[in-house]
């Protein structure tokens, strides 16, 4: 199949272009999604480990009221979606946020995946080198996430739109290269045809236009060749009718 110099160029830039999005966007949203995990955990387990000093001491005396409204405290911060203490014997002495996170089975989120929208964090609490029980905290990631995905998105169509605006672009720089070799084209379809009288004459300073003025001066070469040529031919001709006139005065004569 032949493919136009204006297809060539388009399907060419176009793949050039999403071949390098491709790599800037992968890049862009591997470091977005290391960057944010890596907050998030830092996050998580710095409030888990602040909660549990903090709430060590009214473990060890068993101080539940305590312990509840330190732990309605925890769950009122904002991106907080509960927070409970558990004792070294995996009882609950108390826990507070949303309903619906508390039902939630315990699980440390892993590092190859992505940011649940409820990330959980654990810390021991420990006095003098003793075990006496587990802070766990949650943190609602679903606006982060929501953030995250729209960012996406509009990167996505950022994206899209570029390559568009490049094949558009491409399709017009295509389409007028290939108007003005086409004009290179009939000037020297008709000099063939022996028509010198057209002219190139492109007036863009580019290579185009010189190779375009390299022929207009080869068209006025031949032209001037013809011209040459059938001038000699004329000439050739008056000779030859004048020879043949001498020769038939001759032989009259004789």
């Amino acid at each position: 199949m032949k493919l136009s110099l204006r297809t060539q160029a388009v399907l060419g830039i176009g793949l050039i272009e999403v071949l390098m999005l491709m790599v800037l966007l992968y890049s862009v949203f591997h470091f977005i999604s290391r960057s944010t995990t890596a907050e998030v955990e830092r996050r998580a387990q710095s409030i888990a480990r602040v909660f549990a000093a903090t709430a060590a001491d009214d473990v060890l005396s068993l101080d539940l009221g305590s312990l509840q409204s330190f732990v309605d405290a925890a769950a009122a911060t904002p991106g907080t979606a509960f927070a409970r203490v558990i004792d070294y014997d995996g009882r609950l002495l108390a826990q507070a946020g949303d309903a619906d996170a508390l039902l939630q089975p315990f699980a440390v989120a892993g590092d190859s995946t992505a940011l649940p929208d409820l990330y959980m964090a654990a810390a021991a609490i420990e006095k003098a080198g003793l075990h006496y029980g587990t802070v766990e905290v949650g943190l609602d990631l679903r606006a982060q996430n929501a953030a995250i995905a729209a960012l996406r998105t509009k990167s996505l169509l950022i994206a899209a739109v570029e390559v568009l605006l490049a094949a558009l672009f491409s399709i017009a720089a295509g389409y007028y290269l290939v108007r003005r070799l086409h004009h290179m084209k009939v000037v020297v379809e008709r000099a063939n045809a022996g028509d010198y009288s057209a002219r190139i004459q492109d007036r863009v300073t580019d290579e185009v236009a010189e190779l375009a003025q390299e022929i207009d001066r080869l068209t006025e070469r031949m032209r001037w060749e013809h011209e040459s040529r059938g001038q000699r031919v004329r000439e050739l001709e008056e000779l030859n009718q004048l020879l043949q006139r001498k020769i038939a005065e001759l032989r009259d004569r004789s």
